[in-house]
């Protein structure tokens, strides 16, 4: 009686039609993707009793409760696992094979058709688990069971129960304080934990704090998802912006309707006809005309192409508020020459002469000097890495040719042709133009006209309530924008750390993120830089409230570094196998599991999560709210 009091409302064993016992635990061994270790997954095979009701309500997601070693004598301790696979078993299969008479093997088929349908004594499900890594504690005086995190052995022979809706909810789902705000946290509903449909909330703060990858195949949803996302944090974590760069120009339609009702950017590379940012639009006609060509720039779902003529209207209404700025991004090799203008550059230069093998190491000593003097200058001069050098700068290199003069240095010598080749280029006008000089109001049309990289980085971090708050940045080819991608985010890394301040959180997405983060790092197409970048965000970003969410269907090719640094993970199809297990090596999560996502629809994910759930690396299946679906509303 004390047990059945205890127990009462933790379990639902389906009005005592689940009938089911833990009958071994096994272990499955296997290489590493990049085959230099191995890698070892244990799981539960249960055995339950078979009825044509209960197999069809069994799937992959179930939640089972299976006592342990801890529990023994008082059944107050149950090891958590969760289901991965199931399917019927009859005795009779154990024996058939091809070494009997065909006629015999069809006679037994024929039989176990039946007992299919009828039920029979011969006949079980058989239920593949994997441990989630929690024990679930039954305490006296408690009405409400304790989870915590240990990996406790389970008793084989016991019985196994299926948690209830609450206990599933109280596991998995975050709750909000103000319970009134639950649908801002809902992403979806729980795939295979119950009968009933029930909402996976999730901490939509922490998920974006601690950095989110979304892996699946081409056409899974994953800017669906993403796009989803951005809507449920707008309405639920505060003074929060997203910076989306996006190669494949898709969040222009897919969060259309947030980039309408709030204060935002649209950043094109190519000015719409009729259209550069230098001003409002007023006109109807001239309105509809640029919405139309700014539609044909984007990637409109399926779903939304009956629509057409709404979705003209929103982005008319864009247009007529002057949303769209038009920014010229250098291209790869004006990217590398603006470097070298400017005082970051300078910098780089010298760090690169240090690490130089066989530089002469009398000018090694000098460098330090040389930086200090640089650093302090720019001190002085309110300048900053990103400020062009100019006249002003002159000064500077007079000085420090002076102290070079009195070193012993060669005629040659690298520190000094850097210097006075420096000062001679200074000599010419082109060098003349400076980017940090002070900027009109944005309300002023020049300031409109003059909208670059600088402005752009002071939109993203301008703490004002009516700044921008979401920035969808249309780049061109991949090369370009993996230089444009790193200059914003060593700027903003710049600014924050010397405006100590952590408003507003800055949250950057990063589409087709193989082009960001490759695996293969090269110096020649920008590959090395954006990685080191967008690495740098990951590691350090947090502290500073800058995050990162990456979107691929090529984890394969991506950075493992970088990889390591995200603490939630949606995994959705994804056909190649070595890409299923790479998810499954670096992400802790059992093959069983990731290998069910093959047989996904649209919108079902795989979730794990470090931070957002109320569990750590739990597995939870939930199909996602369809993105589209708000686009119009």
């Amino acid at each position: 009686m004390l047990e059945q009091k205890a127990t009462e409302g933790v379990f639902d064993n389906l009005d005592g039609k689940f009938v089911a016992r833990l009958r071994e635990i096994s272990s499955n061994t296997r290489t590493t993707s990049d085959g230099k270790a191995t890698i070892t997954f244990k799981t539960a095979r249960i055995e339950a009793s078979y009825s044509p009701d209960i197999i069809k309500i069994i799937e992959a997601g179930r939640l089972v409760a299976i006592p342990n070693v801890l529990g023994v004598n008082s059944k107050d301790n149950y090891s958590i696992y969760e289901v991965a696979d199931v399917y019927p078993m009859h005795y009779s299969m154990l024996t058939l094979d091809r070494n009997q008479p065909g006629a015999i093997r069809k006679e037994f088929m024929t039989l176990i058709e039946k007992e299919w349908q009828q039920g029979s004594k011969s006949t079980w499900i058989e239920i593949i688990a994997a441990p989630t890594g929690y024990t679930l504690q039954l305490i006296a005086d408690r009405i409400e069971p304790n989870f915590i995190r240990k990996n406790i052995a389970p008793l084989t022979g016991s019985e196994v129960s299926l948690l209830s809706d609450e206990t599933i909810k109280k596991f998995i789902c975050y709750t909000p304080r103000d319970p009134m705000s639950l649908e801002h946290y809902s992403i979806g509903d729980l795939l295979g934990a119950t009968d009933n449909q029930i909402p996976f909330t999730v901490n939509i703060e922490k998920l974006l704090h601690y950095h989110v990858g979304a892996f699946a195949f081409t056409g899974s949803g994953k800017s669906n998802l993403t796009s989803m996302i951005i809507r449920k944090a707008m309405n639920s974590v505060p003074n929060v912006k997203f910076v989306i760069f996006d190669l494949s120009s898709e969040y222009g339609i897919n969060i259309l309707d947030l980039l309408r009702s709030h204060q935002s950017r649209i950043v094109l590379t190519e000015p719409l006809p009729d259209h550069d940012g230098n001003g409002s639009i007023k006109d109807d006609t001239v309105a509809r005309e640029i919405a139309e060509d700014y539609l044909v720039r984007q990637v409109v779902p399926e779903a939304l192409a009956e629509v057409k003529n709404e979705i003209l209207e929103s982005i008319k209404q864009i247009i007529i508020e002057d949303k769209i700025r038009t920014l010229s991004i250098p291209s790869e090799s004006e990217h590398i020459m603006q470097e070298f203008s400017t005082y970051g550059g300078l910098l780089r230069s010298l760090a690169d002469l240090t690490n130089e093998k066989f530089s002469a190491s009398n000018q090694k000593i000098l460098i330090p000097a040389v930086v200090n003097m640089i650093k302090k200058f720019l001190r002085e001069q309110g300048l900053n890495e990103d400020s062009l050098m100019d006249f002003k700068t002159k000064d500077l290199i007079k000085s420090i040719l002076d102290l070079l003069s009195k070193a012993k240095l060669r005629a040659d010598a690298a520190i000094l042709t850097i210097f006075t080749n420096l000062q001679v280029a200074l000599e010419q006008p082109s060098a003349q133009e400076q980017e940090d000089q002070p900027e009109n109001n944005d309300n002023n049309s020049n300031s409109r006209r003059n909208y670059d990289t600088k402005r752009l980085v002071e939109e993203i971090l301008d703490k004002n309530v009516e700044s921008p708050k979401l920035f969808v940045i249309n780049l061109p080819e991949a090369d370009v924008a993996r230089y444009f991608c790193s200059e914003v985010i060593d700027r903003v890394f710049r600014k924050r750390k010397s405006n100590f301040t952590l408003i507003p959180r800055v949250v950057f997405v990063f589409d087709e993120a193989q082009e960001f983060i490759p695996a293969d790092k090269r110096k020649e197409d920008g590959t090395d830089t954006s990685s080191r970048t967008v690495e740098r965000l990951l590691r350090h970003g947090r502290k500073y409230n800058l995050n990162g969410w990456i979107s691929t269907q090529r984890i394969a090719h991506l950075n493992t570094n970088a990889l390591q640094q995200l603490h939630s993970y949606f995994v959705s199809t994804m056909p190649r196998p070595y890409d299923r297990q790479l998810i499954s090596d670096t992400f802790a999560i059992d093959d069983a599991f990731v290998d069910r996502t093959l047989m996904f629809q649209n919108g079902d994910w795989l979730m794990t999560s470090f931070k957002a759930t109320n569990t750590q690396n739990v597995p939870v299946f939930f199909h996602a709210i369809n993105n589209e679906d708000s686009i119009l509303d």
